[in-house]
């Protein structure tokens, strides 16, 4: 499959995914019928980080802290912080994305 396909859906699709996309991320304002996202989430906050080695699946690991430049750039921040990984092996070297100590999302080869 190629990475620029583009993929469409007609109205009533778009529709149908609006109203699940508001069931499971936004509460109904109570003096009408719009919908607003549910803010927080228990602190959640996304941290970009990179490997230094290999990141086994079900083991913890210790990532550097990366963070985008004023120029759009990424860049090693200050510091470390430590996610559990429940979904596949990473290599070393990788962007990955953490939230409340779990990896969500890992840089491919």
């Amino acid at each position: 499959m190629a990475d620029n396909q583009l993929y469409t859906f007609d109205r009533q699709s778009m529709r149908r995914i609006s109203a699940a996309v508001q069931k499971s991320e936004g509460v109904k304002d109570r003096k009408g019928n719009k919908w607003y996202p549910v803010k927080g989430g228990g602190g959640a906050t996304l941290q970009i980080g990179k490997t230094t080695a290999d990141w086994v699946k079900g083991t913890d690991t210790t990532l550097e802290v990366w963070k985008r430049n004023a120029a759009g750039d990424m860049e090693k921040g200050t510091g470390t912080f430590t996610a559990y990984n429940l979904f596949a092996d990473v290599a070393a070297g990788k962007f990955v994305g953490c939230m409340s100590g779990f990896l969500v999302a890992a840089e491919c080869d």
